[in-house]
This record gives C-alpha cells, sequence and structure tokens, in this order.
C-alpha cells in the first residue's frame, strides 16, 4: 500500500480517537472499532428509514451489521481487496466522489473563455441572427415535374404571406423543416459559417421584421424573415450560460483530471494519480458523509464478492444438494393450483402442430430446436415454439386455452394455429419446479452456517450502552 494510503488510514483512526467521547464506539469487530456515527449512518439508510425494504430495531440491526463486518473482514484476511477488479471498480467510483473536491475553476474560467473568443472570431464584428423560415424541400437534381412543383408552391407560400397571411401558421402547416416547424419556423441563432451558404447570404441583408423571397439551397426554397439580429455581448455577461453548458458536458472531470496531472508532475514521480486521490480523501475525512459514502461502496463491493464465492453461487451450482433439500422439504413448496410444464406451439399450417409435438417428444431438450429448424424452418420460419413453461392458470393464454379449458384467445395473425406440448402438474416433481425458492432456502441455511463460523472465528463485542444512544444524542 502507498505511503499516502497509509496517511489516509491514520488520519482515520486519529480522526475516530478524537471523536471517541462525543462519538462512542457501538462495537468491536477483530479489534476494529464501530463508532456511533458510521452505524448510524447505514442505520438511517437502510434499516430504521422508512419505508426501509425491512424496517429493523437498532438492536435488529446490530446483529445484522456484525455479520455484515464480519463477511467484510474475512474477505479481506482473503486478500479480495488486492483483486485487480475490485481495485478497478472501487477506485473508479471513488475517484467519481473525489472530483468535486479538485474541479478547478481557473480551468472552466479558461474553457470558458476560450470558445467565447473562438465564437467571436469567427463572426468577424457580425451579427448573431436568429431568424424563421418555411422550407420546400427539393432534392439536388429531382425531376423537372417535382421542380416546378416545388417552386409553385413556395410562390404560393410567399403570395399568401404579401396578402397578410400569418407567417407562424404557415411555418406549422406548411413548411417541410418539422423541427422550426412546431416553433412557428423558428431557427436557432446562427453566425457566419453556421448555415448554408445561399441561407446565410440572403438572411445577413435582412433587418428585423423583414421577409425575403424565396432562397434556393441545396436543400429547397426558403422564405426567411429576420426575427432579431444583435451583437455578441461581453464574455461576463454570457460567463454563467457557457460554463452552465460546458458542465453540462463534463468540464468539471475534465479540471479535476487536469489538476491531478499538474500535481503527478509537480511531484517529479513521487506520487501517482492514485496517491494523490488517497491524499485528497486523507483532507477530507472529517465531512461523514464522503467518509462513508466511499467505505460503504469499498465495503458493499467485499460483501458481495465473498457472498458470492463463499454462499450465493455454490448453493446455486450444487444441483444434489438442492434436490436433497427439496425432497426432505417438500410440503414447503407444495402447490395450491396445478401448473403446466411445457411449450407452446405456434404455426402458420394447422397440419404442423402434431409433427411438432411429435418432435419435442421424441428429441428433449435443446435437441429439439435444431431439429426444428431442420425439418420445418430450412427456407421460411413456418412455426415457432416457446418455452418450457412453468405456469398456472392466468399466466399464459395459449396455456389457459389447451391445459386450463379458458376460451381461445385471438389468433396471431402470422402464426394462427397453436397448440402446446408437456403436462400438467398438481405438485412439484423436483427442485427444478420451484428452484427459484430452493436456492434461496439453500443459500439462506447455508448462510446462517456460514455467520456461525465467522463469530467463531473472529472476536466480537456489542457495546450495548453506546448503542442505545444510536439517534438519540
Amino acid at each position: 500500500m502507498k505511503k499516502i494510503a497509509l496517511l489516509a488510514l491514520a488520519v482515520s483512526a486519529l480522526t475516530a480517537g478524537a471523536q471517541r467521547v462525543d462519538d462512542p464506539v457501538v462495537m468491536t469487530v477483530n479489534g476494529v472499532p464501530v463508532i456511533r456515527s458510521e452505524f448510524e449512518y447505514s442505520y438511517n439508510k437502510n434499516g430504521g428509514s422508512e419505508g426501509a425494504v425491512e424496517e429493523k430495531t437498532v438492536e435488529e440491526y446490530a446483529e445484522m451489521y456484525l455479520n455484515y463486518k464480519l463477511k467484510v473482514i474475512e474477505a479481506e484476511a482473503l486478500r479480495l481487496d488486492t483483486v485487480s477488479e475490485f481495485r478497478k471498480e472501487f477506485l473508479q467510483y471513488r475517484d467519481m466522489q473525489l472530483t468535486p473536491y479538485m474541479v478547478d475553476e481557473v480551468y472552466i474560467d479558461s474553457v470558458a473563455r476560450s470558445l467565447y473568443d473562438r465564437y467571436a472570431e469567427k463572426l468577424q464584428g457580425k451579427d448573431m441572427l436568429r431568424p424563421e423560415h418555411i422550407l420546400v424541400l427539393l432534392k439536388q437534381g429531382a425531376p423537372e415535374a417535382e421542380a416546378r412543383a416545388a417552386k409553385a408552391k413556395i410562390d404560393s407560400i410567399y403570395a399568401a404571406l404579401q396578402a397578410g397571411a400569418d407567417f407562424a401558421e404557415l411555418a406549422k402547416t406548411l413548411s417541410d423543416d418539422p423541427a422550426s416547424a412546431e416553433r412557428g419556423g423558428l431557427l436557432p441563432w446562427i453566425g457566419p459559417g453556421t448555415t448554408l451558404k445561399e441561407f446565410e447570404e440572403a438572411a445577413y441583408k435582412l433587418q428585423p421584421g423583414e421577409t425575403c423571397p424565396p432562397v434556393q439551397t441545396p436543400v429547397g426554397y426558403h422564405i426567411i424573415r429576420m426575427k432579431e439580429r444583435k451583437q455578441l455581448e461581453p464574455f461576463e455577461e454570457l460567463r454563467p450560460q457557457i460554463v452552465k453548458s460546458i458542465r453540462q458536458q463534463g468540464v468539471e472531470e475534465a479540471s479535476a483530471e487536469a489538476r491531478i496531472q499538474k500535481i503527478v508532475a509537480a511531484s517529479g514521480g513521487r506520487l501517482d494519480r492514485e496517491a494523490v486521490l488517497d491524499s485528497v480523501l486523507a483532507a477530507h475525512l472529517d465531512q461523514p458523509e464522503l467518509k462513508y459514502l466511499v467505505q460503504v461502496y469499498h465495503d458493499g463491493l467485499l460483501f458481495y464478492q465473498i457472498s458470492k464465492d463463499k454462499v450465493w453461487d455454490p448453493a446455486k451450482n450444487d444441483t444434489a444438494a438442492l434436490e436433497e433439500y427439496f425432497k426432505k422439504n417438500k410440503k414447503k413448496y407444495a402447490w395450491t393450483e396445478p401448473r403446466f410444464n411445457g411449450y407452446t406451439i405456434h404455426s402458420r399450417d394447422a397440419k404442423l402442430i402434431k409433427p411438432v409435438q411429435k418432435l419435442i417428444k421424441k428429441n428433449p431438450g435443446a435437441k429439439y430446436k435444431e431439429l426444428l429448424k431442420e425439418s420445418f424452418n430450412k427456407d421460411s420460419v413456418v412455426v415457432v415454439v416457446n418455452g418450457p413453461y412453468l405456469s398456472k392458470a392466468g399466466e399464459n393464454k395459449v396455456i389457459d386455452h389447451y391445459v386450463f379449458g379458458k376460451p381461445a384467445s385471438k389468433p396471431a395473425p402470422k402464426f394462427p394455429f397453436s397448440g402446446v406440448f408437456g403436462k400438467k402438474q398438481a405438485q412439484p416433481k423436483s427442485y427444478k419446479d420451484v428452484r427459484a425458492q430452493v436456492e434461496t432456502d439453500v443459500q439462506e441455511q447455508r448462510e446462517a452456517a456460514w455467520v456461525e463460523s465467522l463469530r467463531a472465528k473472529y472476536p466480537y463485542t456489542i457495546h450495548k450502552e453506546a448503542l442505545q444512544t444510536v439517534n438519540n444524542h
């Protein structure tokens, strides 16, 4: 571990020690103190808050939190926190939380100024324009008849405008530019070089309120009316708007990264990026929200990985244990109503339903899919088989009709004929029929045994007096 990371840990330990009078230790796990503020942070977010998945008392949550801490300690003992995948994911999250502390306002201001200066240079002293237009599309190289029709349409629109028609209303109903048509023809602000040359030349000749005769560009005919025009405002006036825009585009992250790299370069090789951010975290450990947010993510990743390795995946993949548990607890998984275990068949030809049923019967499992393509769907798809399902009444309309005697649903247009293949079961026959429930129960059983072994392996103490002060001080 880098020296700066050790510094962060040292600062954390000193902070915890300094706070102990006003922030007592509520539990000690393998010699590591858990102070009240840490416990409260977790409890108020997960266990004791209104709307929590399962609201717990402080004492109940303390038992859960102890188990959580034991798993994290075990993960650290197994050095899961040194695995490259863990380090990468954790550091990405940590860096995201620390970015606001490294934002360089001077850098952001320089980016804003640079964007303003570039736009001002592009304007070359000319006004910015806010035009409105009505467009009649005409593709280049269009047939003569289309060209005449487009010209006639734009001329008639212009004539209507000359006669007093409302520009916005005509734009909404007749313009071929849907985006601007919704706004009565209004376009964004433009400047030199930002739009079609012919459009720009005509627009710059207009004063506010003036309308020009039809102008042809590579996309068709335009009637342009000038909404307003103005000189570019001073930078200080536009700065808040520019900064808001570039913040939305990630300039804060860019400024933070630039600042970090500047510190790395100035250190002459003594520091790298990770060390710089370790020092930033150490400098802000007096902020509980940041401190615990980072810690929760760190510990949460370890908790997830070790639980997955020790309990979740082994239980899920131990089919013998799942079957044995199911056989010993059949009553627990009894159904109150039967299920259909099988497939639905949809076909373009009613004569294909029975042959498909025979095919699935002779070739159970995934093999039938290959044979289905060879036998029926070689040139085009004429049969579709879905499943396997384990469905009770009300969950599938096709199964409801053929298995549970419900009225037939409206047939699908492409595959109007249907059927099923499978059996109706009164009760589950193996763990596979109730796999999700059995997996959960086996995982919980192994989880309990694992927690018991961790409690025997690592010393711990819950300080009840301090625990009574949680949210009560």
